[in-house]
């Protein structure tokens, strides 16, 4: 090896060894007296109006997104008789849900609705550890999910979400979702 690139090799390992030791150790280097170092500029709030914030929430599908993910893992929790992670994921679902209320109002009675009417009866069934009722009121959920996008309309989506349907997952969690029209 060339003595030059030896020697500067090694000289940078110390170096770095240095800056290393020096760093852990807890000592600062200070700027030297009379240098005067620039100040940091605070943070600048920025107010936002109640309609800027609502603008910016993230909508109900983005939450359904979610809720979607969750519900497959139902089922594939509650097919493996682990009833705690099968009530795990209905608990999350409930409090994704809340969020949905909170920021599409206008949605709040269908997803209150729902819960009542699906969710309800499928955590009964998983804290009974019952495999035969979890499944018929899994697929009676599904059946309520699949209804209740059929019911919904946005201004982007007069006609409805009836394209949103969603099954039993057969091997994956996005498998929940059908896609044939």
């Amino acid at each position: 090896m060339n003595k030059r690139i030896r020697t500067a090799t090694l000289g940078a390992v110390a170096a770095l060894g240095g800056v290393l030791l020096l760093a852990g150790s807890g000592i600062s280097i200070a700027a030297p007296a009379g240098v005067r170092l620039a100040q940091q500029a605070a943070p600048t709030p920025t107010p936002l109006s109640l309609d800027e914030l609502s603008a910016i929430q993230p909508g109900l599908g983005t939450v359904m997104v979610e809720y979607g993910h969750r519900m497959a893992a139902v089922w594939f929790a509650g097919e493996a008789s682990n009833w705690d992670m099968a009530h795990y994921q209905i608990i999350e679902m409930r409090e994704i849900q809340e969020t949905g209320e909170t920021t599409r109002p206008a949605r709040a009675p269908a997803l209150k609705s729902f819960e009542s009417s699906f969710l309800d009866p499928l955590d009964e069934a998983i804290m009974a550890n019952d495999k035969a009722k979890f499944e018929t009121a899994y697929n009676s959920a599904l059946q309520g999910c699949n209804s209740c996008h059929g019911s919904q309309t946005s201004a982007d989506f007069p006609q409805s979400f009836k394209f949103v349907k969603v099954q039993v997952p057969k091997d994956t969690l996005d498998s929940l979702y059908s896609y044939p029209p």
